[in-house]
């Protein structure tokens, strides 16, 4: 691997690594990611000069690299399921038109012949990936860093396409997404991480809680890059005005239907959540 696939590498996975909120075990959860980044990184990134990057942890003071701010990814857990304060309901989502809508996103292309539209997508593990959707096939995940060291074939319509990543170390946010046709140099699509996110976030539900605005998705989780429709996902992203982005991943198996399960999102802000009559309903203040 080049030392520019090896900065890449480092980079993306701070952006994706375990960053667990359990409940009464932020020591033991700050261990297990110190753990992980001694073992997996021998050397320390350049300091960006337009993205700066963080890991974010249950508490503001145990980050990692305070230098790289621009993204976080959190598995959340149930704080409880009593509601202690003034809720209020402030959202009321239709689960069954959000499932996998962000499969389909503003990011379509015409290639072969066919609608493909390119996304992305995440599982509890924090893996990330590009996720391809042919018109009339089932959408394909491909984990973002396995596309550093091996390009992987797409097939749309009557062609077949080459699927890589072009890493930009200097800011990670327009490292590329190419798509390229094997037989035909001319016949590409490039499009940056921060494109592919902008279209993410393009298709989610919106809702404000705690002052802070969020979209929402609800999506079959992926295994081992795989697609799993006996477990869902429940994701809340926000994005601040700076552009630094936070993902809470919450297992949808956590959010009961005879009760409203708390948890802690953006700024430790307290969320409620309940699954009811296909709705997932959303409190402020719980």
């Amino acid at each position: 691997m080049t030392r520019v696939n090896t900065l890449f590498v480092l980079a993306l996975a701070l952006a994706a690594a375990p960053s667990r909120a359990y409940a009464g075990s932020e020591a033991l959860a700050h261990g297990a990611d110190m753990a992980f980044m001694n073992a997996a990184f021998s050397s320390p990134l350049p300091a960006p000069s337009a993205a700066r990057w963080t890991v974010q942890m249950p508490r503001p003071t145990a980050q990692i690299m305070p230098s790289m701010s621009w993204f976080s990814l959190t598995v959340l857990s149930q704080l409880g399921g009593e509601l202690v304060g003034a809720a209020g309901q402030v959202g009321d989502i239709d689960l069954a038109s959000l499932l996998n809508k962000q499969l389909k996103g503003p990011l379509k292309y015409s290639l072969g012949g066919k609608e493909v539209w390119v996304s992305g997508a995440f599982d509890r593990q924090q893996n990330a990936y590009v996720s391809i959707l042919v018109d009339g096939s089932e959408a394909v995940f491909f984990n973002v860093k396995g596309l550093l060291d091996k390009e992987e074939t797409v097939s749309a319509g009557t062609n077949k396409y080459t699927l890589r990543l072009s890493p930009n170390v200097i800011n990670q946010m327009k490292s590329e997404i190419i798509l390229e046709n094997k037989a035909d140099e001319d016949d590409m699509v490039r499009i940056t991480l921060k494109k592919m996110l902008e279209g993410v976030g393009a298709t989610g539900a919106a809702v404000t809680a705690g002052g802070k605005a969020y979209k929402v998705f609800y999506t079959d989780d992926i295994k081992a890059g795989r697609v799993d429709k006996t477990a869902k996902t429940i994701t809340f992203i926000h994005t601040e005005a700076s552009g630094e982005i936070h993902v809470f991943l919450i297992p949808a198996e956590l959010v009961p239907s005879d009760k409203i399960a708390v948890f802690k999102m953006f700024a430790n802000a307290r969320v409620g959540l309940s699954r009811k009559d296909g709705k997932l309903k959303v409190y402020e203040n719980p």
